[in-house]
Order: structure tokens, then sequence, then C-alpha cells
């Protein structure tokens, strides 16, 4: 995604405004897509669909013939979701601290369970999430100072202390070529690398305002050139890391407008090391490049539960991010109690699934 034209930021913005009319453009067979930027501009951000229960699957076969005789079977909504990871295979889950647990969307299975089953009460106040090359869930209990791992099945592997090194745990990332498990010290103002069985390795970062130091760095990934990249939330900015924990370069300030932050709260990187940031006040997610130049905004306060209206886009602050292997982008929408998926159009995908209209990369 290159760096947009004014008439193309201009887009973008009004799109932001204007969440449903804007952005959305009729298809053949009276199915409505909505993107960002909106059509005859060339998209870049198509949103899908959004969960809050079971009943958000579509039903087929005897699953249509029951729910039509019996009716559907009660909800399981959400409380209050937080964090959110996708292992690629069809398998979201997402961590409720209003419930104190995991939720687990089956995409394939079209169900929602918890994860553990019978065993769900080992969690307390689960937080954030990290999936390995592996499979391996990590889920962080920042009661407890510790990191549960589990493994592709849902089994339990091993429980990581990091109190004695991390003051509040933030947020998890993994380090796919490192092999490492990065956490953010919301207490502490610090980045700390860890191995993925718990090892402590260094940390870098202090409190302050300068190049390399935080104020309650919050959310954390990785990028495909090994770049660390972090949200310095209380300094409004993103800083960027080498591997090493080396300062290299920085973006954004505090303010109102379509570039600015007030209060960040995840990021996540598509497979052009574009740059995606959850803006908690102000309910919107915000595209950047590798470098820091600002892209486009999707969406913008919009409550469903007072409309009971899809609203694509429509957010009431927007919580933890994540993006698999087919930059398919999932965001917690938290007080519309819900996540919404997207998908990111790289040249490849619509090389891969034109879209009328639109020229597809040569």
């Amino acid at each position: 995604m290159n760096p947009m034209s004014l008439s193309r930021k201009f887009a973008a913005v009004l799109c932001a405004i204007v969440l449903l009319s804007g952005c959305a453009t009729q298809q053949a067979g009276n199915q409505r897509r909505y993107f960002w930027p909106p059509l005859p501009e060339r998209p870049r951000i198509e949103w899908i669909k959004a969960y809050s229960s079971q009943l958000d699957f579509p039903k087929e076969g005897f699953s249509a013939f029951l729910s039509a005789i019996a009716g559907d079977e009660e909800p399981m909504r959400f409380s209050k979701p937080l964090d959110i990871r996708s292992n690629g295979k069809g398998q979201i889950y997402v961590t409720d601290v209003g419930y104190g647990t995991v939720l687990v969307y089956d995409l394939v299975k079209k169900q929602v369970r918890v994860m553990g089953g019978d065993e769900a009460a080992q969690f307390s106040k689960p937080v954030s999430l990290a999936i390995d090359d592996d499979g391996s869930i990590y889920v962080s209990e920042i009661d407890k100072g510790m990191v549960l791992v589990f493994d592709k099945n849902e089994k339990p592997l091993r429980a990581m202390k990091l109190s004695d090194t991390v003051q509040k745990i933030g947020g998890l990332a993994i380090d796919r070529e490192k092999k490492r498990l990065l956490v953010t010290d919301a207490r502490g103002h610090k980045v700390s690398v860890f191995t993925l069985d718990g090892k402590h390795l260094f940390s870098f970062g202090r409190r302050g305002e300068n190049e390399g130091e935080f104020n309650f760095p919050i959310a954390i990934t990785v990028n495909h050139k090994g770049e660390i990249i972090v949200g310095d939330a209380m300094n409004a900015r993103i800083q960027i890391f080498d591997g090493e924990g080396k300062f290299l370069r920085a973006f954004g300030s505090r303010g109102d407008g379509p570039a600015d932050f007030q209060l960040i709260k995840g990021v996540a990187v598509d497979s052009d090391d574009n740059i995606y940031v959850t803006e908690g006040k102000g309910h919107k997610l915000m595209v950047f490049s590798r470098q820091g130049d600002y892209l486009i905004t999707i969406g913008g306060l919009y409550s469903i539960l007072q409309t009971n209206k899809e609203a694509p886009g429509g957010f009431v602050i927007p919580q933890g991010i994540d993006i698999d292997a087919t930059d398919r982008i999932y965001v917690v929408d938290q007080l519309n109690q819900r996540f919404q998926v997207f998908q990111y159009i790289s040249d490849r995908f619509l090389k891969e699934n034109p879209i009328p209209g639109v020229s597809v990369p040569q």
C-alpha cells in the first residue's frame, strides 16, 4: 500500500464520517459490500462480517431445520472482550475480562465455546493473547503475573511466571523468526523479551518521553523484517525498534485529527507491513505505512446496542487487533460487544479475487 494522494486521504476521512452510506457499494445479487476507500477508488480494506454470538453463524441443513422448529439456542454473548487472535485455521480466540475467560469462535464448526471447557476455571483475569508457529496459545493472567501456555488442541502446557521481571503484563507478541515472546510492561514502562519457555533474555526502555522511552506501553507486534512495533499509549505514538531493542523510528502525536492518537489500544501488521492501530478514544482503526506515513482511517463512533444496525466499521472503543496470514483483520469492538472482520486487499489478493469495476494489477 503506497501513501495516498490528498484526494484519496480525503475520501478515506469522508468515509469514516459517513460510515454506512459512504463506504457501501451495491454488487450483483443485491449483496452490499463495504470498502475503504469507497468505489470507484482502488479499495484497500473490505468489511467482511461481525460476530457477537453463535447466532451470527449461518445455519445450514439440520441446524436450520431445528432452529425453525424449536427456535435459536440462548446466545453466548460477550461481556467485555479485550484481545483477539486467529490461529489461521478457523479458530478465533477472544479474551473476555467480564467473564474472566477466553471464548473461542470456531468458524469451521460454526460454534462458540469456552476455552478449556470444564477446566476454564483455570483463568482468573485473562487479558492478552499470542499464538506461535506451532499453534500454541499464550494467555496472560495479569493478576497472577503469569502467562499460561496451551498447545494447539488447547491443552495446558506450562505456566510462565513473569512477575519477577514484569510489573504488569500488557500486550504479548511472538517473534516468529527468533522464537521469542515479547511482553510490554505497562507499569514498568518497558518491553521484556523471553524465550518461548519463559527464560528472560533482556528488557529495554524506561519511563519518559524521549526516543526509546515509554509511558504505559500497551500494544506490541513484530513485522516481517523482525522490527518490534510498540503502542506507546500515553505518549500517543508508535515506536519501532530492531530485534535487539535499538530505537529505529517513531510516529504519531496527540490530537483529534485523522492521523492523530488519543488512546492507543492495539497494533498489528499486514503482509505488506502496513501498521494498523486501534484508537480507543477516537473509536477508529488507523493504517500507516511501515515508515509511519498515514494511509487511511476506517470507521468511527457508532453504537449498535442502541440501533441494532449492522454498522460496518462502527466502533465503540476498539481494542485488540490481529491480522492472519491471509490478511484477514480481526478487531475487538468492545462496547458493541462484538468483533469485526475485515480484509486487506493487497495487489496479490486483488489479482486472485477481482472486484467488479476495479483494475487488476499487472
